[in-house]
């Protein structure tokens, strides 16, 4: 059952390990609660459709004509077409960062913070081998401690800036001083962050040195703005029939509270999966047209940050590695096409908005 499920193999492992745990609970305590539970969630992870994905290869011809079919301005019609086409163009490369620090601890940390928002990391104990990792990997940003050995931070800005002008690089360190953040910046550093360092200082830092680059990260998900929740759905199913894809929809006005998207932890009675998750299970496939009706007026309702927990959903920098609780395996997002609807955008948390790409229909 597991081995047929097309898991990848990180999951595999972890499925593995599930279903033995499963096995010897079914002859130290068959029909109990832990043994059933244990049963429902290995036959769960092999329910996933982790690589069941469409056949048809994506041709906007056919969006093109059923969007000229129905009642649409031509305004609202080439938006979509060419959003679409800037999606399927385009295949989304993670970012590649080089952080650089002869501090294990600090090099540890900063890698850890980072793969957690879905960058690829690059790491180096020193100038001399972060010299060599610019050479034989394609790197968007450097992150390099300043104080090092005989190559030292001022060094890898020069060879970054002389070598590599695309590249930009943050300078961070804990012997901060005006006169050394200065000399970094004048020398071509992006930005100069002190030790200890600050998570959202961070991320700020790096969201603002990669924008340049990666500017499809901005307006990144379709959403259809206006009041009639009818015409919405109908040009997605359009949309999804065109692209022969599955079409999946939610009103986000039914989603209360955080666990509601990520789901339950299995420790817990009530434990379940999110409603994200067990949309696709239902519709068997990993890359639907999957709708999200409703944001501008579920933000109001719901109990805690919604911008952070759709962020997770929706964004393409985070969503490969989507996990939820009761799954408790990370489960690749990026191959869905969200489309979010909303009676007036200007309603929608400030982070989601940005991400968006509006449509009035």
């Amino acid at each position: 059952m597991l081995a047929s499920a097309g898991m990848p193999s990180d999951v595999q492992k972890l499925a593995d390990t599930a279903k033995q745990a499963m096995e010897a609970l079914s002859i130290v305590s068959p029909g109990t609660s832990k043994h059933l539970n244990a049963l429902a969630y290995v036959g769960y992870l092999a329910s996933l459709p982790w690589n069941k994905a469409s056949e048809k290869k994506p041709e906007l011809s056919g969006v093109e004509k059923i969007l000229n079919e129905h009642v649409l301005d031509s305004g609202s019609r080439q938006r979509i077409l060419e959003h679409l086409n800037g999606k399927f163009a385009n295949n989304y490369k993670k970012p590649k960062i080089l952080v650089v620090d002869d501090e294990r601890i600090a090099l540890e940390s900063l890698t850890y913070i980072l793969e957690r928002e879905g960058y690829t990391v690059v790491t180096a104990g020193s100038g001399t081998e972060a010299i060599d990792k610019l050479k034989a990997s394609d790197i968007d940003l450097v992150i390099t401690d300043l104080i090092m050995g005989e190559v030292d931070g001022t060094a890898i800005i020069k060879e970054t800036i002389n070598k590599y002008p695309g590249t930009r690089v943050i300078m961070i360190t804990g012997y901060a001083t005006v006169d050394t953040a200065v000399q970094a910046l004048r020398m071509g550093a992006f930005h100069y962050i002190e030790k200890p360092v600050r998570v959202d200082d961070l991320l700020s830092s790096v969201k603002d040195a990669l924008r340049h680059k990666y500017l499809n990260w901005k307006r990144d998900v379709l959403c259809f703005e206006g009041p009639s929740l009818e015409v919405q759905i109908s040009v997605a199913k359009m949309i999804a029939a065109a692209l022969g894809r599955k079409f999946i929809s939610i009103s986000l006005s039914e989603i209360k509270e955080e666990s509601d998207v990520r789901g339950l932890d299995r420790a817990a009675d009530d434990a379940s999966p999110g409603c994200i998750i067990d949309e696709i299970r239902r519709a068997g496939a990993a890359d639907p047209v999957f709708m999200l009706e409703g944001l501008d007026a579920a933000s109001r309702d719901f109990r805690g940050d919604i911008s952070s927990v759709l962020m997770e959903v929706i964004a393409p920098h985070k969503n490969r590695n989507f996990t939820d609780r009761y799954v408790d395996v990370p489960y690749d997002l990026s191959k869905v096409i969200f489309i979010v609807t909303a009676g007036s955008a200007e309603n929608i948390p400030g982070p989601l908005r940005d991400i968006l790409d509006i449509v009035k229909l």
